[in-house]
């Protein structure tokens, strides 16, 4: 353990949101009563991250998720003996419902193990509900208070970042083996798994990735138009993720779409800046969203 391991929610920030990351950005301006929660969230998803990407004996990893779940238990206890379920106790836990969201995210890193085949949109939708927009759902509701728009938001605003996750991370996803484009829309534009394998990304691979891109935008808009200006505020730190996602895709598509041997990437300047405006932005009520449709089935 750190030697901040006696203070837990300092664990969490040195672990999940250290100064440079786009985490550290996204939590910069958000109110210091409810960055404990953020960085506690963001540590166990850090945590589990780990556990799959690191650990590469499957047996090992899955006793190590084993007994995050059991730790999880233990913090529903007020028992836990690991800084993060410890700061999860003290910050997350306590409101209704936080404890099965951090489930699911337990959840996906289980099911990341023993992944299975996204066929449909409707598998990607579970995938993204169980490794974005379950912890979104704390994320953007700290005090356990949500109702019906602040759920919309959080789903929304998970959808939109499981989607530029899986484009910004497709080159090293398809160095391992893995594509979660599901097939469906990979068949509608004539494509296997086998094209993401290559070294180079080919013309009809650009053209699906441009697509991807465009309704992820659609998305970013979608859970932007869901806030009246003075719920904007409130919701400042998806708000800088969303504005950094939309800034990476900008990258993307400066780069063509070649994404399968290039990973563009922000500077720290560049989060800071757009963290900061954002935050402005949003205290002012501000945020401003286009009047696109919403997003289209196929990547919801």
């Amino acid at each position: 353990m750190s030697a901040h391991s006696s203070n837990p929610v300092e664990f969490c920030r040195q672990l999940a949101a250290p100064r440079g990351s786009a985490n550290y950005y996204a939590t910069l301006y958000v109110p210091a009563v409810h960055q404990p929660t953020a960085w506690a969230v963001l540590a166990l998803r850090h945590e589990l991250n780990d556990v799959i990407t690191r650990i590469a004996e499957p047996s090992v990893a899955l006793a190590r998720l084993d007994w995050w779940q059991s730790e999880l238990a233990a913090a529903a206890q007020g028992s836990a003996q690991h800084p993060i379920a410890q700061a999860l106790a003290q910050h997350v836990l306590s409101c209704p419902g936080h404890d099965a969201l951090l489930d699911e995210m337990l959840t996906s890193a289980h099911s990341r193990l023993h992944p299975m085949p996204i066929d449909h949109a409707s598998d990607f939708a579970l995938l993204s509900y169980r490794a974005d927009i379950a912890p979104w759902m704390i994320l953007t509701d700290p005090d356990g208070q949500a109702g019906r728009l602040e759920r919309n938001f959080a789903h929304a605003v998970g959808t939109a970042l499981t989607w530029s996750r899986v484009l910004h991370y497709l080159g090293r996803d398809a160095a391992q083996g893995e594509v979660f484009i599901p097939k469906e829309r990979l068949r509608a534009h004539g494509l296997s798994h086998t094209d993401f394998m290559q070294p180079r990304t080919n013309e009809r691979v650009r053209r699906l990735l441009a697509e991807l891109g465009r309704d992820t935008r659609q998305h970013i808009d979608y859970a932007r138009r869901l806030l009246a200006p003075a719920q904007q505020g409130r919701q400042i730190m998806a708000l800088v993720s969303l504005t950094h996602a939309e800034a990476l895709l900008d990258a993307m598509q400066r780069e063509d779409w070649n994404l399968l041997e290039l990973r563009p990437e922000l500077t720290p300047l560049k989060m800071f800046w757009l963290a900061w405006r954002t935050a402005g932005q949003a205290r002012r009520g501000k945020i401003k969203s286009s009047t696109q449709p919403n997003p289209c089935d196929t990547t919801s």
